[in-house]
C-alpha cells in the first residue's frame, strides 16, 4: 500500500540532526501525483533553522507536474521525463561534494539521470508531503511509498534495486527506512529510532506501486528456457500431445502422461532406472532402451518349482501343435509353389496334386 497527502495539513516530518549532505547523500522514493496543483509540490524537504531555511527542496516545477526537480540555494538538477497524473514514478536524489543527481523512471521504463551543481549543508530534519512541520505551502497531493535515505551516495543500479525491493537492499549507510505501506506505520524500519510525526491532519492509505515492474490485472507470462541439471518428472496433464527428446545417460524418475494425450518418448540409453509409464486414454510410442535397464515386470510370475515349469513347457508345446495343425496351408509342401484353386474350390499343388489333409488329386486320403 501507500500513503496518500491529500490536504494543507497532510506532511509528516523528523526532526533531528541529520549528517552532512556533502559527504554522500541518497533518497529514493515512489510517488504518484493525485492532483496537479499546478504549483510546485513538495515530495520532500531537507531544512534547518526548525524549517527555516533549506539544504534540499524535492519538488515538482512550478506548474506541478514537470521534474522531478533537486532544488538548493546553491544550484538544481532537473529531470525531463516528468510526471503524470494517475501514473506511479521512481525518483531519487543523491548528492556527493557539490554534486547532485537526480533519477526518475516510469513503470517499466529508462531510468534517466540528470547531474549538476547543488548547495550542501546537514540538516536539522526532514519533512515529507511539504515544506515544514509549520509550513503549509506547496504540498504534494498524491502518494508517496518506500522512502529511504542514506547517509552516502549510492550508484545507479543501487538506487534500481532500491526501487525493485520492498526492504532495503543497501544497508550499509542506511539512515531511515520509511515503508508508508500503512498511513498509521510512521514508524522508521532501518531500527535506528528516526521516526516520522504527523502533521495537523492525518494522512490515508491508498494503493501500492508495482515494484519490480508488476503488472495488476490480466497479464501475458513467457519464460524463457531452463537450463541445468534437473530432476522430478515430466508429466502432460489434460489432452495433450507431448514430445521428448532422447535421454542419455544415467538416469532416475518417471516420464508420465496423464489424461487423454498422444504421447512420443525418444530413445533411453544408457545405464537407467525407473518406469516409463502412459496413464489413462493414450497412445504411446517409446524409442529403444539399450543397455542394462531395471524395469518392473508387466506380466504375473509363473508358479516356481521344477514340476511347474515341466506342466508349463508341454502345455505351450500342445498349443503350438495346435496352431501349426488349424493353420490353413499356402504353399505345397514339396516344392513350396503357391496352392491353386481347383474346379471343386479346393487348393491343389499343381506339381503333384497335393491337398490339404494329405489327400491327393483324384486320391482318397493317404494317411
Amino acid at each position: 500500500m501507500s500513503t496518500r497527502f491529500d490536504a494543507a495539513g497532510d506532511r509528516i516530518s523528523f526532526a533531528g540532526t541529520m549528517f552532512a549532505v556533502g559527504s554522500g547523500f541518497t533518497a529514493t522514493a515512489w510517488a504518484w501525483v493525485s492532483v496537479d496543483t499546478d504549483a510546485n509540490a513538495t515530495i520532500g524537504r531537507l531544512h534547518a533553522s526548525s524549517g527555516g531555511s533549506t539544504i534540499a527542496t524535492w519538488a515538482t516545477g512550478s506548474d506541478g507536474l514537470s521534474g522531478p526537480n533537486y532544488f538548493t540555494g546553491g544550484g538544481s538538477v532537473s529531470n525531463a521525463t516528468n510526471f503524470a497524473v494517475g501514473a506511479w514514478r521512481k525518483i531519487a536524489i543523491s548528492c556527493s561534494g557539490t554534486t547532485g543527481k537526480s533519477y526518475i523512471a516510469t513503470v517499466g521504463g529508462a531510468t534517466e539521470v540528470d547531474s549538476g551543481t547543488v548547495g550542501v549543508g546537514t540538516p536539522d530534519g526532514i519533512t515529507l508531503g511539504g515544506r515544514a512541520p509549520a509550513d503549509s505551502s506547496e504540498r504534494f497531493d498524491g502518494r508517496l511509498a518506500y522512502v529511504r535515505v542514506w547517509s552516502a551516495e549510492l550508484s545507479q543500479s543501487e538506487i534500481e534495486a532500491e526501487w525493485a525491493s520492498t526492504t532495503p537492499v543497501r544497508t550499509s549507510g542506511l539512515w531511515a527506512d520509511w515503508p508508508l505501506t500503512d498511513s498509521s506505520d510512521l514508524t522508521d524500519h532501518s531500527g535506528n529510532g528516526r521516526n516520522l510525526t504527523a502533521g495537523p491532519s492525518a494522512v490515508s492509505t491508498e494503493a501500492d506501486p508495482p515494484l519490480g515492474g508488476s503488472v495488476t490485472g490480466s497479464a501475458t507470462g513467457t519464460f524463457g528456457p531452463l537450463t541445468g541439471t534437473a530432476t522430478g518428472v515430466r508429466t502432460v496433464s489434460g489432452a495433450a500431445a507431448s514430445s521428448f527428446g532422447g535421454l542419455t545417460g544415467t538416469a532416475s524418475g518417471t516420464r508420465t502422461v496423464v489424461g487423454t494425450a498422444a504421447f512420443t518418448g525418444g530413445s533411453l540409453t544408457g545405464s537407467a532406472t525407473g518406469i516409463r509409464t502412459v496413464t489413462g486414454s493414450a497412445t504411446g510410442q517409446f524409442g529403444g532402451l539399450t543397455t542394462p535397464e531395471q524395469a518392473t515386470p508387466l506380466a504375473a510370475p509363473r508358479q516356481q518349482g521344477s514340476w511347474y515349469g515341466l506342466v508349463d513347457i508341454l502345455r505351450e508345446g500342445a498349443q503350438l501343435y495346435r496352431e501349426e495343425r488349424d493353420r490353413v496351408p499356402e504353399a505345397c509342401p514339396h516344392d513350396g509353389e503357391p496352392l491353386r484353386q481347383g474346379p471343386d474350390g479346393e487348393p491343389y499343388c499343381p506339381w503333384d496334386g497335393w491337398r490339404p489333409g494329405g489327400r491327393y488329386v483324384g486320391d482318397r486320403l493317404r494317411l
